[in-house]
C-alpha cells in the first residue's frame, strides 16, 4: 500500500472495516453516522478522513493495532460492503440510527466519559452516546487513562493494599495481645499481614511495570 493516496471515501471505508463487527450493516452504518456527527463538531476536525485518523479515537489506525495492516490491505465483499456505506454517508445518503451520538465504546470496556450515562443506541458490537463533550486525547496515555483511569488501575490497588496490610498489623497484633484469650494469635496475626504486605508490595511493582507498559503515568 505504499505509495496510497487516501481520500475521505477511501479513510472512511476502511474505518469502518476495521472498527465494525464483520458483516454487521447496523454496526457500520452507526460507526459511519459517529464519524460524520464528529466533522466540524466542536473538538473534531473537519473532514471524515482527519476524524478518522486522529490520533488515538479509532484505535484500527494506531500503528501498534494489528488491525492496521488488516485495514490498509481490506479486500472481499465485506470491504466492498463497508465502502458502499461510506459512499451513503458522505452524501448524506441515510438516517442516523445513532440519534447525532459522536462517541461508542465495545461491550467489554466501561470508559470513565460513559459512567452514569445511557446509551441511546445498541449494537451487536458496540453502545452509542450522543451526549458526551469529552475532548479527544491528545496522547496514548490520556487515551488509556479515559479507558482505565488510573485511580482504578491494578498500581493503585496494590499499592492500597500493601498500605492497610502494613497498618493493620502491628493493630492487630495489640489488639489480639490485649484480649487474653487470643494472646496467642497475635503473634501469627503480625506475620500473616506483613506476608500480605510484602505480596501486595510485589504486586504493586509488577503491576506499575506492566501499567508503564501500556502507556499509564
Amino acid at each position: 500500500m505504499k505509495g496510497m493516496v487516501m481520500d475521505d471515501h477511501d479513510v472512511l471505508a476502511r474505518t469502518l472495516y476495521g472498527e465494525a463487527k464483520a458483516n454487521d450493516i447496523d454496526d457500520a452504518k452507526a460507526i459511519a453516522s459517529v464519524v460524520m456527527n464528529r466533522v466540524g463538531y466542536k473538538n473534531w476536525p473537519d473532514t471524515a478522513a482527519k476524524v478518522c485518523q486522529q490520533a488515538w479515537q479509532f484505535s484500527c489506525w494506531n500503528t501498534n493495532d494489528p488491525n492496521r495492516d488488516r485495514i490498509l490491505n481490506a479486500h472481499g465483499p465485506w470491504f466492498d460492503a463497508c465502502k458502499a456505506i461510506a459512499k451513503d454517508a458522505l452524501a448524506g445518503g441515510f438516517y442516523d440510527p445513532t440519534r447525532k451520538s459522536t462517541h461508542y465504546h465495545t461491550r467489554g470496556v466501561k470508559p470513565f466519559w460513559s459512567k452514569g450515562r445511557k446509551p441511546v443506541y445498541e449494537t451487536a458490537g458496540h453502545l452509542y452516546f450522543n451526549d458526551i463533550d469529552t475532548p479527544a486525547p491528545e496522547t496514548a496515555t490520556e487515551a488509556l487513562n479515559q479507558m482505565h483511569p488510573i485511580g482504578k488501575s491494578r498500581t493503585i490497588q496494590g499499592a492500597t493494599v500493601a498500605g492497610v496490610m502494613a497498618a493493620l498489623g502491628p493493630v492487630a497484633g495489640d489488639i489480639g495481645k490485649s484480649l487474653e484469650q487470643y494472646a496467642y494469635l497475635s503473634e501469627y496475626i503480625k506475620w500473616a499481614c506483613a506476608a500480605l504486605a510484602i505480596i501486595a508490595a510485589g504486586y504493586t511493582a509488577w503491576a506499575r511495570l506492566s501499567d508503564r507498559a501500556k502507556g499509564v503515568n
